[in-house]
């Protein structure tokens, strides 16, 4: 593997790592979503699954503007959060416990690309990458948005389960 010497490629690597780790969430959410009973846990899984199809191709668009190609890497960062949701499925019974479970799991891969995309944001204004900046930043806003459902998922859910 080359060594990263710039700027330009710091942010090919970063953008490459973003499209893998969407890649891994656009191929793994369906088996989550699979083992969430909860009506509203499953839809939001759905809708991710759909997002992070989208949010791949912007980050090949932006990859393929850099001269480079998409791929490279995995993003083993989000793929150990999504293991470890597997995990869960694996080991938690079915109910509201695995979602859960499974809220959390998602909610740390969110936190994960969240830092991600900031560092992104900031090569590619550093860059004065406007379009890619542009791009960057409404994906991150999407996952912020998205993290914020996980989070009131997750406060009803526990709610519910303390009210069983």
């Amino acid at each position: 593997m080359a060594e990263v010497k710039d700027p330009t490629a710091l942010l090919v690597m970063a953008v490459r790592d973003l499209y893998d780790g969407e890649s891994a969430l656009a191929g793994r959410l369906a088996s989550i979503r699979g083992n969430a009973s909860d009506p509203d846990l499953a839809a939001f899984i759905a809708a991710d699954a759909e997002r992070s199809t989208r949010q791949r191709e912007q980050l090949a668009t932006i990859v393929r503007s850099l001269g480079e190609a998409p791929g490279g890497q995995a993003n083993i960062w989000l793929r150990a959060i999504l293991d470890d949701a597997d995990n869960d499925a694996a080991t938690i019974a079915a109910g509201p416990l695995r979602d859960i479970a499974t809220t959390g799991a998602l909610r740390k891969a969110k936190q994960s690309e969240r830092v991600s995309y900031e560092t992104a944001i900031a090569l590619a204004e550093l860059l004065g990458l406007d379009e890619a900046s542009a791009t960057l930043i409404a994906i991150c806003d999407e996952e912020q948005a998205a993290d914020e459902a996980l989070a009131d998922i997750l406060q009803r859910l526990c709610a519910d389960q303390s009210r069983s």
